[in-house]
């Protein structure tokens, strides 16, 4: 029976693992780090659960909803909108259909805001009527569909730049349109949650259905060539093995590493502090599960959530977790200390003077490599599922970069690899 390689232990490569188990094909994955979950992590810090930076996972999602048992993940929803800080005070923006009063209540007084939020609907709509569908074809920039559709400039940058800048860790708005369509389809359709014990329950849970003898952990692959018609797979410790074919299903830049056909392109960062609290000193806001948004762009500071008010097993009893989280910082123009500073500067205007006064950092995560950029230009190069006879690829950089995306590329690779095998 052939045999594949799957050399990455993220979303993508255990949802190829589950593909070619379920069919009965022989598989062997290997995983440089430690554990499954790649990008997907939670870690256990002095009774913290800390993911490795602001993650959500979006009930909508078809691929990824396939693999996963939401009851056993006792996934915690957030308040399905978010508050937009505009330089004077929060606007609630609320989904109208779950939280009809809230979305009234906040946009009282704001009737340009609700016009241009009404300009939008039909894209949410989409996702109402229908099940959300993948992306499509690159059709030019967020920017562009928001000009077409008559989005003022306050809401385009306020709510549009603050919120699905952290979405795409792109603040630009020059994410390709048909990935926007995407995400706020699924944004109007689904719920936004996060598991009870963290994000990194995901590929943990994808993982436990899956024989533990062929997964690999602490084995980083140092070179994949090709000897007749098989693949080689040499690991940095030194032992090879032969397989019929392989999947590249590490990130962008690692399977480019790998195999120099694979392009590498620009990646969007991320920073998130952890920072943790005594309950009774929460500001009231944070005490409810919502996300809150600089519509500013005054920052540091673009997104900002209590972990622990949506999931209370994220912090010890009588703590809190709050996140908050940079996208594109310029690490060369800003020290620790005086990003800091900055920082509580704009948690004080958020949520008043001392509100920070007994807040502990627990823990930065600095993430260079969070998600593959997707402007217009980058989506017109992602690689195709086979590079050659034997060799595939998946991960987020050739779909789309989502949680979905890395694993509908993880099972298109899988499927690929049977149908070559059957042929």
């Amino acid at each position: 029976m052939p045999r594949t390689a799957i050399i990455g232990g993220g979303l993508a490569g255990l949802a190829c693992a589950h593909a070619l188990e379920r069919h009965g094909a022989e598989w062997t994955l290997f995983e440089a780090s430690d554990a499954v979950g790649g990008r997907v992590r939670t870690d256990l810090v002095e009774g913290f659960r800390l993911d490795r930076g602001f993650q959500v996972y979006l009930t909508a999602y078809r691929s990824a909803g396939e693999l996963l048992d939401f009851q056993a993940l006792r996934l915690r929803e957030f308040r399905a909108g978010a508050e937009v800080f505009d330089g004077r005070g929060f606007t609630s923006v609320a989904h109208p259909l779950r939280h009809p009063a809230d979305a009234l209540r906040g946009l009282v007084g704001k009737p340009a805001m609700a016009l241009d939020l009404a300009r939008l609907g039909p894209l949410a709509l989409e996702g109402i009527r229908r099940p959300v569908a993948e992306p499509g074809l690159p059709e030019g920039s967020t920017a562009e569909l928001l000009r077409r559709l008559d989005v003022r400039a306050a809401t385009r940058d306020g709510f549009v730049r603050g919120f699905f800048g952290g979405v795409f860790l792109d603040r630009s708005l020059e994410t390709d349109a048909s990935q926007f369509r995407f995400v706020m389809s699924a944004f109007a359709r689904g719920e936004t949650c996060v598991p009870a014990l963290g994000m990194g329950e995901i590929p943990r849970q994808i993982a436990a259905g899956l024989p533990s003898g062929r997964i690999r952990l602490r084995a980083p692959v140092a070179s994949v060539r090709r000897q007749g018609r098989m693949h080689l797979v040499r690991t940095a410790a030194g032992d090879e093995q032969a397989f019929d074919s392989v999947v590249l299903a590490g990130d962008m830049s690692a399977s480019h590493a790998l195999d120099r056909r694979v392009p590498e392109r620009p990646w969007c960062s991320t920073t998130t502090f952890h920072w943790a609290c005594p309950l009774a000193g929460l500001p009231t806001p944070l005490r409810a599960p919502v996300l809150f948004v600089d519509g500013t762009g005054e920052g540091p500071v673009n997104h900002a959530a209590c972990l622990s008010s949506v999931s209370p097993e994220y912090a010890p009893p009588g703590q809190a977790l709050v996140m908050l989280n940079l996208v594109d910082v310029d690490w060369s123009a800003e020290s620790m200390s005086g990003l800091v500073a900055r920082m509580v500067q704009q948690v004080e205007r958020w949520f008043g003077r001392g509100a920070m006064r007994h807040w502990r950092l627990l823990r930065t995560d600095r993430i260079l490599r969070a998600l593959p950029r997707q402007h217009t230009p980058d989506l017109h190069s992602r690689p195709s599922t086979q590079l050659d006879d034997g060799v595939y690829l998946a991960g987020d950089h050739v779909t789309d970069a989502s949680i979905d995306g890395a694993v509908r590329s993880g099972l298109r690779a899988a499927e690929a690899v049977r149908s070559a095998a059957t042929s």
